[in-house]
């Protein structure tokens, strides 16, 4: 089943009690040209804030599509767990990009982007990175978009994960593994997981971040490239 993302100012009630949703813009160019979608079938849409309503199509016109909602979801797909992936700066910008999408798909709840010790210069689009998001949160069926935000150094970045039950930062010395911690973390709590750029951080970085509250925790013995890492402590993330 297709899905797509609605804006709750296009939900309407009529005289019978019966919900629509009408579909504009990009998305009824995507359900109609694209995917061909008729009237009839069955999709799901999302407000991108946890909400997912299933309904079915009943008018798919020249420049908007009308939707009858059959029933309502609340946190569809979501995990259980709230976890924002904080990742430096990557080069070139599809790294980035592909570390955005997997990670949307996996559910995370929003995205820290910085600059470290060892970042390259590289100018990412937002525009971009938030398209990538949409369709990734479309692709897995998820129903929240994750909140993208920009600072400009690491320690900004630390004081932005001051409101995170759990906060950790991947480094390859440490002795103490993260699957360990995991297993022994409260399932509903909060998590922002620190990924350093290519080459990682400093020392004096991650001392830093120890100072700040910082768990420094490993992946493995196996040396993951920065977009690799961010997958993975997602992936963790998602089902621990």
């Amino acid at each position: 089943m297709e899905q797509f993302i609605y804006r709750d100012e296009n939900v309407s009630l009529d005289a019978t009690g019966t919900r629509s949703v009408l579909l504009d813009g990009d998305e009824h160019f995507h359900l109609s040209r694209v995917l061909r979608i008729r009237t009839g079938e069955e999709v799901l849409v999302t407000n991108g804030a946890g909400k997912t309503l299933l309904c079915v199509v009943r008018s798919v016109g020249k420049d908007r599509t009308v939707c009858e909602v059959v029933r309502e979801h609340d946190n569809l797909n979501s995990p259980r767990r709230e976890f924002c992936i904080a990742v430096s700066l990557l080069k070139p910008v599809s790294k980035l990009e592909t570390a955005v999408e997997k990670c949307t798909e996996l559910g995370a709840a929003g995205f820290l982007l910085f600059k470290s010790e060892r970042t390259e210069t590289v100018r990412p689009r937002l525009d971009r990175l938030e398209g990538i998001v949409r369709s990734a949160v479309k692709q897995s069926l998820r129903c929240r978009i994750p909140v993208l935000t920009f600072v400009e150094n690491l320690g900004e970045a630390a004081a932005k994960g001051r409101s995170y039950d759990e906060k950790i930062v991947l480094h390859e010395k440490s002795e103490n593994m993260i699957s360990s911690h995991l297993s022994r973390m409260d399932a509903e709590s909060s998590v922002i997981a620190m990924i350093g750029p290519e080459g990682g951080f400093s020392e004096a970085e991650i001392a830093f971040l120890n100072g700040n509250g910082y768990r420094s925790l490993s992946l493995g013995k196996a040396r993951l490239r920065s977009e690799t890492a961010a997958i993975t402590i997602a992936s963790l993330l998602s089902v621990y």
